[in-house]
C-alpha cells in the first residue's frame, strides 16, 4: 500500500485533500499530533475533528508512532502534521535554543530523524496506506530566531527524508495538488 506525502504552505490545502484521499476507506486511524495551547487552537482542533467522519479513530500523539501503529493496527493512517510532530519532540527536547551548542541540536535532529524512521519502517512493515501532511519551509524566509532556523533546518531535511521513502508526493497550492513523485 503507498505511503504518499502531502506538502504545501499553511492553508495550502494538504489536510483536505488528505481527507478525501481516505474517504473511502472503511477505517482511518487519524493520528493528530496538535497540542492545544490556547482557545484558537483549541477552535482550529475542533474545526478538524468536525470534518473528519464519524467512524475514523483518533490517536493524539507526538512520539513513539510506531507504537501507536501497533495499538491500532487496523485501516489506513493520516497523520497530520509533521510540522507540529518535529515543533513537540524540538520543545520536549529543549526548551530554548539560543544557548545550545551545535552538537546538542544534531542531537535532537537525529532522535527526531529516528522517530520518523521507525514510523516509516512500521508503516511498510505493516502494509498500510498512509497520508502524511507537512509543511513546506523551502520557500520560507529564513528566521531572524535561532530555533526558526533550527526548526526549518531539522523539518526541511526530513521532508526530504520522507520524501524520498514515500511512493506519491504532491504539494499543494491554493488547494490544488501538483504531483512530484
Amino acid at each position: 500500500m503507498p505511503v504518499i506525502l502531502l506538502t504545501g504552505g499553511v492553508r495550502s490545502g494538504k489536510s483536505s485533500m488528505a481527507e478525501r484521499l481516505l474517504a473511502d476507506s472503511p477505517a482511518v486511524l487519524y493520528i493528530a499530533t496538535a497540542r492545544c495551547l490556547d482557545s484558537e487552537m483549541e477552535r482550529r482542533i475542533q474545526l478538524h475533528q468536525q470534518a473528519r467522519p464519524a467512524h475514523w479513530m483518533t490517536a493524539e500523539a507526538s512520539q513513539d508512532l510506531d507504537k501507536v501503529l501497533r495499538q491500532y493496527p487496523e485501516g489506513d493512517v493520516l497523520l497530520d502534521c509533521v510540522s507540529n510532530m518535529v515543533t513537540n519532540l524540538m520543545l520536549d527536547a529543549e526548551p530554548d535554543y539560543d544557548p545550545l551548542p551545535m552538537s546538542r541540536v544534531e542531537e535532537i535532529e537525529a532522535c527526531i530523524t529516528g522517530e520518523f524512521d521507525k514510523l516509516m519502517g512500521t508503516l511498510k512493515e505493516q502494509g498500510r496506506t498512509a497520508v502524511l501532511v507537512t509543511n513546506e519551509v523551502g520557500l520560507s524566509l529564513v528566521s531572524p530566531y535561532r530555533m526558526g532556523r533550527v526548526f526549518t533546518d531539522i523539518l526541511g531535511r526530513l521532508n526530504q527524508r520522507l520524501a524520498a521513502a514515500s511512493d506519491q508526493v504532491y504539494l499543494l497550492s491554493c488547494g490544488l495538488p501538483l504531483r512530484l513523485k
